[in-house]
């Protein structure tokens, strides 16, 4: 092998090495309990400007209940009542996105008519703020980070 090989394939490997870092460190980050509280707040943050589209006659489509789903047993660390209030929100959102799905499934649009949005949208913005609350007062508290491994480290 020459030298422009070795080169070549030294910097193949640094630029996977590089790669696989950045992914490490993205599964660390999600999985932390920063990282699933953010989830949480992505996922209302979308609730919401979908309830608005919707609102201004756009087209219905499933909200989001994905991180909550998986979350919500590893979510003990936030306060009672913040919990409470995301669990009726997103048991809500559960009855709404099966409502979507029923109208989809009979081709009929006479199923929505019983969806509230804006009894949506009025549950979900002092939700969104709150976490986003809790978010900035935590975004530095150790115990919510993700933790950092080095190398060698179990």
């Amino acid at each position: 092998m020459n030298d422009t090989n070795s080169i070549i394939i030294l910097g193949v490997a640094l630029f996977l090495m590089l790669i696989l870092s950045v992914g490490i460190q993205g599964w660390r980050t999600r999985r932390s309990p920063m990282g699933r509280v953010v989830g949480i707040a992505a996922d209302l943050r979308y609730d919401r400007k979908l309830c608005e589209k919707i609102s201004g006659g756009g087209p219905v489509a499933r909200f989001k209940t994905g991180n909550w789903d998986k979350h919500n047993q590893r979510v003990e660390f936030l306060p009672a009542g913040l919990r409470d209030e995301l669990a009726k929100l997103f048991e809500s959102i559960g009855e709404i996105n099966a409502t979507i799905d029923a109208s989809r499934r009979h081709g009929s649009r006479s199923y929505m008519g019983s969806i509230s949005i804006d009894k949506l949208l009025e549950m979900i913005t002092p939700l969104q703020e709150q976490i986003q609350n809790w978010v900035y007062e935590n975004m530095n508290n150790p115990e919510y980070l993700p933790k950092k491994r080095g190398f060698m480290r179990r």
